[in-house]
């Protein structure tokens, strides 16, 4: 139960102490308002300063944002927090209690301003300015992806911590806890812009904790296992068949090969060219295209796009059917706890089978390394190409051998498709052929 009786080991807050209160670098501060129990002014990094009543309801300690300074006075808020206190000591929830055109906590936000046009917001105005291109791209993808289709239409002040929670617990009972990690951090990261934006007066995610604990993964795939997935993605056909056969072969990163750009192909199709803003460490990557990664690019169908995979219906964007693609892939190889992102693993511990230099595998990666830090990384600007090709032409005789030596148990029928986007020349879309014959 909330009690009314003043602190008396504190000082009671007034207009001038609120006023000369100092933000602090990071985080937040609380100073308890020394009058009413309960009641208390938080004031964040940003500056923000907002009252909160802590409560105990139904044997659970609470919090509850009544607005932020100065648009609800002091005084203002003690009276506020003196009818919830009575309403909690009657047994009644406070967040209940809203009136007509009243809130609990009063919006700062835009009357009306719902998830999607403060998400199209962040993207433009903290994404595409704070973050890599790619990294941008992608933060925007997942947020659409995991929280719209839930909250489309709903208010900006009206989302909850119990609202995320209720995403994040599908994703792990779903037995996805990596996603349920990224969606954690981004939406956290989204809310807590809100907040500095002024838009929410706190962000719902402040006391919530990660869904899952980040494990290292270690899963290296067998060469039975590296068979069935390229027999299940040739059976796919376009567009995630090829996707996933140039992801064996070239060991890249996914969003590497999904935003892949036509400019970014050399005019024979021997080098891929990823610039500094698409790759993870922000470093200029050329990657050597083996004959067989050459093919499969030559039977790709051409849009009227910038992009080698462009989205269903949206030639502007490339291909993001991440989640049901690689479903309908899990169908029909059914195989143990695996991403994509396992495929460069076991294609770095195939090369190092096969003898290939360490250093060499760091390059055809792309990796921050030990083999490329300090005196090293600074004057040995080597780019081993031709040590690169050499080692992905070893890798793609495996990867061939392991396809021949494992053939489909029986035949594999490609999911139903739904329409592609217009293509702009007369040749129709063909499925990636098999590596071996």
């Amino acid at each position: 139960m909330a009690k009314r009786s003043p602190r008396k080991s504190q000082s009671v807050l007034n207009d001038l102490m609120i006023r000369q209160l100092v933000a602090p670098k990071r985080g937040k501060v609380q100073v308890p308002d020394g009058s009413i129990g309960g009641l208390g002014l938080r004031v964040s990094h940003t500056g923000l300063k907002s009252f909160y009543l802590t409560y105990t309801h139904q044997g659970r300690s609470q919090r509850l944002t009544l607005g932020t300074y100065p648009d609800l006075k002091l005084v203002a808020a003690r009276l506020k927090a003196s009818r919830l206190i009575e309403a909690i000591n009657a047994g009644q929830d406070p967040r209940t209690l809203a009136g007509p055109g009243e809130t609990i906590a009063p919006a700062t936000a835009p009357k009306g301003l719902v998830f999607e046009k403060a998400l199209e917001d962040f993207a433009d105005l903290y994404c595409k300015v704070h973050n890599k291109a790619s990294t941008a791209a992608e933060t925007e993808r997942l947020l659409r992806a995991t929280f719209l289709p839930t909250w489309r239409g709903k208010a900006l002040l009206a989302i909850t911590a119990a609202d995320i929670l209720t995403i994040l617990d599908r994703l792990i009972r779903a037995k996805r806890p990596s996603a349920a990690i990224h969606a954690y951090s981004n939406i956290r990261t989204f809310f807590g812009w809100c907040e500095s934006r002024r838009l929410i007066p706190e962000s719902p995610c402040l006391k919530l904790k990660p869904p899952a604990k980040k494990a290292k993964r270690t899963r290296v795939l067998t060469d039975q296992e590296l068979a069935k997935i390229w027999h299940a993605a040739a059976a796919m056909g376009y567009p995630y068949g090829p996707i996933v056969h140039l992801l064996i072969l070239t060991l890249q990163r996914r969003g590497e090969i999904c935003g892949m750009r036509s400019s970014e192909l050399t005019g024979d199709l021997s080098l891929l060219k990823l610039p500094t803003q698409r790759t993870k460490n922000g470093q200029a990557h050329d990657v050597p295209l083996l004959p067989r990664a050459r093919a499969i690019l030559q039977t790709l169908p051409r849009f009227d796009s910038e992009y080698v995979f462009p989205a269903r219906g949206k030639m502007e964007r490339p291909f993001s059917g991440y989640s049901p693609a690689k479903r309908a892939l899990d169908e029909l190889c059914p195989i143990d706890e695996w991403t994509l992102h396992d495929l460069r693993r076991t294609g770095a511990t195939g090369l190092g089978n096969l003898g290939v230099a360490p250093h060499i595998i760091e390059r055809i990666l792309n990796h921050s390394s030990e083999s490329f830090d300090g005196v090293s990384g600074l004057y040995n600007r080597a780019k081993y190409l031709p040590q690169m090709r050499d080692a992905l032409a070893l890798w793609a005789a495996h990867v061939k051998r392991v396809v021949k030596a494992y053939p489909p148990e029986k035949p594999l029928l490609a999911p139903r498709k739904r329409a592609r986007p217009v293509q702009t020349s007369n040749a129709h879309p063909k499925p990636a052929t098999p590596l071996a014959r």
